[in-house]
């Protein structure tokens, strides 16, 4: 019985999850956006996620899954932040994985 107690109470102090699917459109002038420096530079100094090539569709629009900590109000703020980056004309959030 105790073990499940235990086993109970990690499930609920278990942190929240970021993990969504995006289409991120970049400008032309990037020259190489499936390479991993490129990808890690569009998170800039947000510790705790990480970018993750899906698939790379024509016109310079990658799809990229992005996952880290945080509950989902965090996660939408590193959307936001890439958002901002020069590199970035438009992210769509394609679909949030379970």
């Amino acid at each position: 019985m105790l073990a499940a107690v235990l086993v109970s109470n990690i499930a609920v102090a278990s942190p929240a999850v970021c993990n969504m699917r995006l289409s991120v459109e970049l400008t032309p002038d990037v020259p190489n956006p499936v390479d991993s420096g490129f990808l890690s530079s569009l998170l800039s100094n947000q510790a705790g996620y990480r970018l993750t090539l899906q698939g790379w569709r024509p016109g310079s629009v990658i799809v990229i899954e992005l996952t880290g900590s945080g509950p989902d109000p965090r996660c939408q703020d590193v959307v936001e932040a890439m958002r901002k980056d020069g590199r970035v004309l438009s992210i769509h959030v394609d679909q949030e994985p379970s």
